[in-house]
């Protein structure tokens, strides 16, 4: 892989890692505020739309950044973490609606193992991880 590809592939790692903070700084505060401040648990930080873009891009982020280099370097776990953190994501979304806390609860969950992979991604990447 030539240094270029590298280099962006590492930007989209930590767009990804940004991305997936960004959505567990948001859940844990909108969950705060839907326990602590009834008033504002219908603010635009709880808006549907938001909660669809944030799955959007870190389930993009992940696809980019993670699967193509996990398929040439092969460790599955990191895979595992993509996938089952655009799972929860992807599940809290979908859930919000219905039932709020948990879904937020799945959401950081997804978010912490978005992050986790990603940065797991960049160690291999430079060749400082364990295999």
């Amino acid at each position: 892989m030539s240094k270029t590809s590298r280099e962006n592939s590492e930007i989209i790692d930590k767009i990804g890692i940004c991305a997936s903070s960004l959505c567990l700084i948001h859940c844990i505060i909108t969950a705060l505020m839907i326990v602590g401040l009834p008033l504002l648990g219908h603010s635009f930080l709880s808006h549907e739309l938001v909660h669809d873009i944030f799955a959007v891009v870190v389930v993009i982020t992940v696809v980019i950044a993670v699967y193509p280099h996990c398929h040439r370097h092969g460790h599955k776990d990191i895979v595992a973490y993509a996938v089952l953190g655009a799972g929860l994501v992807l599940g809290g979304v979908i859930l919000h609606e219905s039932i709020k806390l948990p879904a937020d609860i799945l959401t950081i969950l997804g978010s912490l193992s978005l992050i986790f992979a990603h940065y797991r991604n960049i160690k291999v990447r430079h060749g400082k991880c364990l295999h």
